[in-house]
């Protein structure tokens, strides 16, 4: 059976839980600053995250994978923002990665 997370609060609170985590080192916020700035790309298409997330290596992405895994949040990968067509905007959360 799948759950859910419904409410924001039950959303910043997995998400603290695994910034407190020594699984992962990257970097979550949740605040407008980040969610509105992260709600665009090149197109216009315009749809608020629930966080945006900052990985720092791939150990970080498969930890994310598995704190969201059953839980009805989707990861949105993200390169530069470049996409015309609104790939990397979404309501889950966008994970900024980065380039290697």
């Amino acid at each position: 059976m799948k759950h859910t997370v419904n409410t924001r609060s039950e959303i910043h609170s997995a998400l603290k839980a695994l910034l407190d985590s020594s699984d992962f080192s990257g970097e979550i916020h949740w605040n407008d600053t980040y969610r509105v700035a992260y709600a665009t790309d090149a197109s216009t298409y315009r749809e608020i995250p629930m966080a945006v997330a900052y990985p720092r290596h791939k150990g970080d992405i498969k930890t994310l994978i598995g704190a969201v895994s059953g839980k009805g949040i989707s990861l949105i990968p993200r390169g530069a923002g470049t996409s015309l067509a609104g790939q990397v905007v979404g309501d889950g959360i966008v994970v900024d990665c980065p380039v290697t």
